[in-house]
């Protein structure tokens, strides 16, 4: 089990990136096979988010986008049920502590609550797991 950032999801669909990136965001992806992902409620709006305007750009056409999101369905990918009342002193702590912005400070908070490392692909966001006590997934213990 793991936490899967966005930044992960988005190499899934979007194809870009740095190669480094797309190897890793496949790497991540394989172990879905036999692995499950935990998200923040923020995850399922976030992505959703970044494939609209990949869409309005016309990086993504509308049934590419609507094929990625139905597959994202059938992942092992399990929303995290904290109600947002009970966990936002702790996720407003995080961000402090870290000097996160809010989004990142929940996914960083769930890793933490849950003990369990993060796949992500932002590199400052990765510093700030390490700082925490947090492995980067497939990176590090």
């Amino acid at each position: 089990m793991f936490v899967l950032d966005a930044s992960v999801t988005l190499r899934w669909a979007l194809l870009d990136g740095s190669v480094a990136d797309r190897v890793y965001a496949d790497r991540v992806l394989d172990t879905l096979a036999n692995a499950v992902a935990w998200v923040p409620a923020l995850w399922y709006t976030e992505t959703i988010h970044a494939l609209r305007c990949a869409e309005s750009d016309g990086k993504l056409g509308e049934s590419a986008v609507t094929e990625f999101v139905y597959r994202l369905g059938q992942l092992p990918i399990e929303m995290d049920q904290a109600a947002p009342g009970g966990i936002q002193l702790a996720v407003t702590a995080v961000s402090r502590e870290f000097k996160l912005f809010g989004y990142d400070a929940q996914y960083l908070e769930l890793a933490r609550r849950r003990n369990l490392s993060i796949a992500t692909l932002d590199k400052d966001f990765r510093k700030a797991a390490k700082k925490a006590g947090v492995a980067v997934y497939l990176l590090e213990g």
